[in-house]
């Protein structure tokens, strides 16, 4: 057999062009480059198989925690790396299965009546300003804001769901604070959010989140864990979401002090035109 270039193979020597092979040796190279063959194979089923149990446990965890609507009393508060704390509270609206929602800050006095409005499941953002009367709107990159100042940034508090952000990977499963959860790496979709990949750990019993790690190129970034878990109008619901920072050494903790699900918002509060109005 002739062959123009050849596939060096560790033990092997190298056959000019036209040489002629040992028939032995040809025999003994096929069967390495069949076994190759087979072992690329498996390692790409194994791939796909894992990226489809992945998508499927998102899908389980997207059915847990999508809420037709939601309203709620919610504090805030921000310990920077000095230790300082700041303490804010706001009322939080939902609807749309979380595709829209609103922040109303109500403490303290500076900031009472800002407003936070999300929208196409967190893509288009507009924060207003009560004291300044002014409106500014975020997309895009802009998303990656601190949100007043805290360690959740815009794209963080959008109420989408994750198999629209995100492509997953089954990671395995393990226990978390003596709990069993799966554990799923999540690449973003070509519109998805702007971390080069987080790390989500949830609940094998209930499907509901636990903990995500957020990473960017250069490692770790942020860790959200979520607890203190309470049954509110037949919805298991974390009552505590607290991120922490990693690259400032800081962190924010939101902690629900009240959640209904059984109201539906009015829609106009969903609205750029009502941001500006008292509620």
């Amino acid at each position: 057999m002739k062959t123009s270039s050849l596939t060096v193979c560790p033990g092997r020597r190298a056959q000019a062009s036209g040489n002629r092979r040992d028939p032995h040796d040809f025999a003994g190279g096929g069967k390495q480059f069949a076994i190759r063959l087979t072992v690329i194979a498996l390692a790409c089923t194994t791939a796909v198989l894992a990226d489809e149990r992945g998508d499927r446990w998102l899908a389980k965890i997207d059915s847990a925690e999508t809420v037709p609507h939601s309203i709620a009393s919610i504090s805030q508060t921000i310990t920077t790396s000095s230790g300082s704390d700041r303490t804010l509270e706001f009322r939080s609206f939902s609807a749309d299965s979380g595709k829209v929602s609103l922040m109303v800050y109500t403490a303290p006095a500076r900031v009472e009546n800002d407003k936070i409005l999300l929208r196409d499941g967190g893509d288009q953002v507009w924060y207003y300003m009560q004291r300044r009367d002014i409106t500014r709107h975020y997309a895009g990159h802009a998303l990656r804001r601190s949100a007043m100042g805290s360690d959740f940034s815009y794209e963080d508090l959008a109420q989408g769901e994750f198999s629209e952000d995100y492509q997953a990977e089954y990671a395995g499963e393990q226990e978390l604070d003596g709990e069993p959860v799966v554990r799923l790496r999540c690449t973003p979709t070509p519109d998805g959010p702007s971390y080069d990949h987080v790390i989500i750990y949830a609940s094998t019993v209930d499907n509901l989140t636990r903990k995500v790690e957020y990473f960017d190129e250069d490692g770790p970034m942020k860790t959200l864990t979520l607890g203190e878990f309470k049954v509110v109008d037949g919805r298991k619901t974390a009552h505590v979401m607290t991120m922490v920072n990693h690259r400032e050494n800081s962190r924010t903790v939101m902690r629900i002090r009240e959640i209904r699900y059984d109201e539906e918002p009015d829609a106009s509060l969903f609205t750029k035109a009502a941001l500006a109005r008292r509620l």
